[in-house]
């Protein structure tokens, strides 16, 4: 694998999808994507370059951009925006993530999101922040085992989840916020963010008796008297 700190900084990502080896993006659509942008910042450079052609990671549920449309059905060009360069969009395309045009020479620019291509907020701190979540959360929806439909959760039940299984550094502001809980290497447990009260959840795996063993202390905890 090549020298760089990000084999460091993606390296979960990449064994929570079994990548042994680099599983890279072709070099001639980063070199369409370094045309088309003007720059690549490292953070998104070292991700296209490390897992940018592992599929479950990039299109499980929503979708990196490319020139040739490879994930999903648009390719990088339809989300061409003067003032932002949008390299991931949300599954039905309701909203699209970006970095700032004035920002791609920085290393690990902030990540922008907009619902309209006109109004845009911060989403995360940094590239690598937002790829790393977004991996988590793709993983979630590509295990084999999962709950299928989302469970709900008070804020003292997502307390109790935080308190029995062990928490992962992949929290973001995607989806109005979500965090992730992982009971075993292969389980993820997804908690989204509605409002400060309430939650929803997620529990998947690629292995049944743990996925069957970890939903049966979710189902103790759903059950827990506020």
């Amino acid at each position: 694998m090549q020298d760089s700190k990000y084999i460091a900084i993606y390296k979960d990502i990449c064994e929570l999808f079994h990548l042994t080896e680099p599983n890279p993006l072709p070099e001639k659509q980063i070199q369409e994507i370094q045309e088309y942008f003007g720059a690549i910042p490292e953070a998104l450079l070292e991700y296209y370059r490390l897992c940018g052609g592992c599929r479950d990671m990039n299109a499980s549920q929503d979708f990196l951009l490319t020139p040739d449309g490879r994930y999903g059905h648009y390719r990088m060009k339809t989300f061409e925006n003067k003032n932002y360069c949008t390299f991931y969009v949300e599954n039905q395309c309701v909203t699209s993530r970006a970095i700032k045009k004035e920002d791609l020479t920085e290393e690990n620019p902030s990540v922008y999101e907009t619902l309209d291509d006109k109004n845009w907020y911060k989403l995360c701190d940094s590239v690598s922040e937002f790829l790393i979540s977004q991996a988590y959360m793709q993983r979630t929806f590509s295990f084999a085992y999962s709950t299928e439909e989302f469970f709900d959760l008070t804020q003292e039940q997502v307390q109790i989840l935080a308190e029995n299984f062990s928490h992962v550094n992949a929290d973001s502001d995607l989806y109005t916020g979500v965090q992730f809980f992982q009971p075993y290497k292969d389980t993820l447990i997804m908690i989204l963010k509605d409002n400060e009260k309430f939650f929803t959840g997620l529990c998947a795996s690629e292995n049944e008796q743990h996925f069957e063993t970890v939903m049966n202390q979710i189902d103790k905890i759903l059950d827990f008297e506020q």
